[in-house]
C-alpha cells in the first residue's frame, strides 16, 4: 500500500498507473438491492394401473417466478433508442410442465420403466441484483491516472467534491426483452432383470435437454473483422477482431463500455447409457458397481456472469456469434465407474476365546474406487487477440471450445467401522477414513498462459 500511494504522490509518476473505484449515484440506493422473487407453483399427478403389468404415472406443474422489476430507468435516449431499457421487468407467465411415466412388469423379475418431464428452473436472484444496481446510475465507476490525482490535490484527508468528467465508461447489466425462465427436458428408458437371487442388472438411457438457458452477452461489439497474426516460431493465425469503437457510446460526455443482456438462448444436451449391478445384502456383502457413458454438450450457459472481469471466463468467446461456442460442456465425462462395496463383519464365532471373539467382531468394511475419464479445457490465449476487452475466454484459432482433456482420474477411498456395543439398546462407532489412500496424482485442472 505505501508503494503503491507513493507511486501517486510523486512528481514523476507514470501517467499509466491509475486508480479505479465504484461510488453510489446521487440520490440512489448505490449497489444495495433488493432482488426479491416469489415462487408460485400447482401440480396435479396421478397413478394409474391399467393392468397387474402395466401402471402409468401423469401429471402436470405450474410454475410462476414473480421478480421484482428494476426499479431504475437509464433515461438516456442513446440507450432506449437501441431498445435497451434498464427497468425491463422479465414476466414469464406460461411454465406448464407436463410428466408421463410407465413401468412394465414381464415377470416378478424383469421390469421395463420410462419416463419424460419438462422441468423448469429459475432465475437467480444474482442476475436480478445485478440488473437493479449496474443501470449506469445506481453505480458509478471512476478511473484517474496519477496525474489527474496529483492535479485535483488528492492527498488524504482531501476528496472528490464531485465526480470527474473523465469517469471510466459504464457497464451495463439488464434483461433482454425477450427473457423467459430455463427449463430442461428430461427423459429415460430402463431395463431392470434379477439375474441371481440379490443381484440385479439394469441398463438405463438418459436425455436431458436444456432450453432458454441463461447467459450474458455483451452487445455492445461491432462485427469482427479478420486479423492475421505471426507468433514467434513464425506460424499464422487468423483472429475475429473487435473494433476499439463501441457502437453505442458517444465521442463525449457520457460513454458506455460493455452493455451485457441477461439472455435466454444457452443450450445444453446430454445422452448417457447407464449400467449398474446390485447386490443387496446377503451374507454380511453388498456392492452396488455402475458404469456410465455419455457425452455432455452445450454453448456456454452461465447464470454468474455478473462482474465484468472476474467472471469473464464464463463468457463465450464471440458473443455476437455464440452458437461458435457450441461443443463438449465443461461437466462433459465420457466414462465413469464406481464401485461401492460394504462387509459386514458379524460376531466371530470360529474360535471359543472370548478376547479374540471380542476384537474380531462388529467390523463395517467399505470403501468407493472412482475411474472416470478427464476434464475437458480449451487452448486458450492471452492479451485478449479478438479485442472484445475480454482477456479470459480467447482460444487458439483452428482449435474447438473443450476439444483437449486432462489425464483420466483414479481414486480409492476406503473406510473401517468397529462397533461397540456399550449396552443393549446404545452402540459406539469408531471410525477410520481414507482418502485416495494409493496417493494417485490425479490433475483436475489445467494452467493457462
Amino acid at each position: 500500500y505505501q508503494a503503491f500511494a507513493a507511486n501517486f504522490n510523486t512528481a514523476a509518476a507514470p501517467t499509466a498507473a491509475s486508480y479505479s473505484q465504484a461510488f453510489p449515484g446521487d440520490g440512489t440506493s448505490g449497489g444495495t438491492t433488493f432482488p426479491n422473487s416469489s415462487d408460485y407453483a400447482v401440480y396435479a399427478q396421478d397413478d394409474w394401473r391399467v393392468t397387474p403389468k402395466l401402471t402409468l404415472n401423469l401429471g402436470v406443474r405450474y410454475d410462476y417466478q414473480k421478480l421484482a422489476c428494476p426499479p431504475t430507468q437509464n433515461t438516456d435516449p442513446l440507450l432506449l433508442s437501441n431498445g435497451l431499457d434498464t427497468s425491463r421487468c422479465p414476466k414469464d407467465g406460461n411454465n406448464f410442465a407436463p410428466r408421463l411415466g410407465f413401468s412394465y412388469a414381464f415377470d416378478d423379475k424383469t421390469v421395463l420403466r420410462g419416463g419424460y418431464g419438462i422441468f423448469y428452473g429459475r432465475t437467480t436472484a444474482i442476475d436480478l441484483g445485478t440488473a437493479h444496481s449496474n443501470n449506469g446510475i445506481n453505480v458509478i465507476n471512476v478511473t484517474l491516472n496519477a496525474a489527474q490525482i496529483r492535479a485535483a490535490g488528492l492527498r488524504f484527508p482531501n476528496i472528490l467534491s464531485a465526480v470527474p468528467t473523465t469517469s471510466a465508461p459504464k457497464n451495463l447489466f439488464l434483461f433482454s426483452d425477450n427473457y423467459v425462465q430455463p427449463y430442461v427436458q428430461q427423459a429415460r428408458l430402463g431395463f431392470e432383470r434379477e439375474i441371481l437371487p440379490s443381484l440385479s442388472l439394469s441398463v438405463t438411457y438418459m436425455l436431458f435437454r436444456g432450453v432458454h438457458l441463461t447467459r450474458t452477452r455483451d452487445v455492445n461489439l461491432s462485427a469482427p473483422t479478420a486479423l492475421v497474426a505471426t507468433a514467434p516460431d513464425a506460424a499464422t493465425f487468423t483472429f475475429e477482431r473487435f473494433s476499439s469503437t463501441r457502437p453505442i457510446s458517444r465521442a463525449t460526455g457520457i460513454t458506455y463500455n460493455r452493455i451485457s443482456l441477461f439472455e435466454s438462448t444457452a443450450n445444453s444436451r446430454y445422452n448417457g447409457l447407464a449400467i449398474q449391478a446390485t447386490k443387496r445384502f446377503s451374507k454380511g456383502f453388498q456392492f452396488i458397481a455402475a458404469y456410465t457413458f455419455s457425452k455432455a454438450r452445450d454453448d456456454k450457459p452461465d447464470q454468474t456472469a455478473v462482474v465484468v472481469g472476474a467472471d469473464d471466463s464464463k463468457i463465450v468467446q464471440n458473443q455476437l456469434n455464440p452458437r461458435a461456442d457450441w461443443g463438449a460442456a465443461d461437466t462433459d465425462l465420457r466414462h465413469r465407474f464406481v464401485f461401492s462395496p460394504v462387509y459386514e463383519l458379524g460376531r466371530y464365532t470360529r474360535s471359543e476365546n472370548p478376547i479374540l471373539r471380542a476384537l474380531l467382531s462388529d467390523y463395517v468394511f467399505s470403501g468407493i474406487v472412482q475411474l472416470q475419464s478427464g476434464f475437458a479445457y480449451s487452448a486458450f490465449i492471452g492479451n485478449d487477440p479478438n479485442n472484445d476487452g475480454n482477456r479470459s475466454n480467447d482460444r487458439l484459432p483452428g482449435t474447438e471450445r473443450n476439444s483437449f482433456y486432462t489425464p483420466a482420474t483414479y481414486q480409492f477411498d476406503a473406510r473401517i467401522t468397529r462397533i461397540i456395543h456399550t449396552s443393549e439398546t446404545t452402540r459406539l462407532h469408531l471410525i477410520l477414513e481414507g482418502f485416495n489412500i494409493f496417493n494417485h496424482v490425479n490433475v483436475t485442472n489445467r494452467g493457462t498462459r
